[in-house]
């Protein structure tokens, strides 16, 4: 699915009271809306005034809930099908497009069905997944509403995912990164040979590795010794402020014949090398 994907507008829709209905309506493609009570033959028609008069009689004269009520069985009998539905279930959002008309079951709750245009989808334009962990909180805040169906405040946001686009504010702080880096690398160039030891020494301390050996001076092709606690990984770290592959190569020959470590980094500021990092197979 590469078309790109628009929406007149987003709702989000609860599948039966604590999800109940889910898994039924994602594999079959359906939508199942309860609210059983309202007159089919008056939303048929449109006739939302008896439909809110019914449930004004039926909710204890509370006009805010009987509003409410009405709202929301009108959303599922009219909402067009360039309107998009979505719902949440096994860690991913789930979207459709519902086919016009509303069919009725008989003898159960949730009895009101709508057909899903090409039935459920769980992943964007570009085939991308949908996982709740990459969703914006005010996206995902949507799950707490208490009712069954609710407009999405964060349509734009929801588009903007399922057509795999970056947003503004991803775009401007990613130039902002750039430029941060670009920066910190010109600075880098400024450093002595001993402060950019120092300096990857700190980053790899910082990053969960436990220096051995001391900084520099202790052996010819070993600079820093490392150890990876959790894996109990050695590595040996090579630093130089301007190489090449010839120096590459080299240093590459001589951890092929080092057995006492399970990878090698090769760290430079200055020089074009066609490999940073080697790891011996485990």
């Amino acid at each position: 699915m590469n078309k790109k994907v628009d929406a007149t507008e987003v709702y989000f829709i609860k599948l039966g009271r604590g999800g109940r209905w889910e898994e039924e309506c994602l594999r079959d493609g359906i939508l199942r809306f309860g609210y059983d009570e309202a007159s089919h033959k008056d939303c048929e028609a449109g006739n939302w005034d008896a439909v809110h008069q019914y449930y004004l009689k039926h909710r204890d004269n509370n006009k805010g809930t009987a509003s409410s009520d009405t709202t929301q069985v009108r959303i599922f009998y009219t909402a067009p099908a360039s309107a998009i539905f979505i719902t949440f279930h096994g860690g991913r959002l789930h979207w459709c497009r519902a086919k016009p008309g509303v069919t009725l079951r008989d003898g159960e709750r949730g009895r009101h069905i709508r057909h899903a245009v090409d039935g459920w989808h769980s992943e964007s334009a570009g085939a991308t997944a949908l996982t709740t962990d990459r969703l914006a909180g005010n996206l995902l805040m949507t799950q707490g509403f208490r009712g069954t169906i609710c407009r999405v405040k964060a349509r734009d946001y929801l588009i903007r995912k399922l057509n795999d686009e970056l947003l503004p504010e991803v775009v401007k702080a990613e130039e902002a990164e750039g430029a941060i880096i670009a920066a910190i690398v010109e600075m880098m160039l400024l450093l002595t040979p001993y402060d950019f030891e120092l300096l990857v020494d700190l980053a790899f301390s910082n990053s969960g590795w436990r220096r051995l050996g001391i900084v520099g001076r202790t052996q010819k092709t070993v600079d820093i010794e490392l150890l990876l606690p959790t894996t109990k990984e050695r590595a040996f770290v090579q630093v130089k402020s301007k190489t090449g592959n010839v120096d590459l190569k080299d240093y590459i020959t001589q951890f092929e014949g080092m057995q006492g470590y399970d990878r090698m980094f090769f760290i430079w500021h200055t020089g074009k090398t066609c490999v940073s990092r080697l790891r011996r197979p485990r």
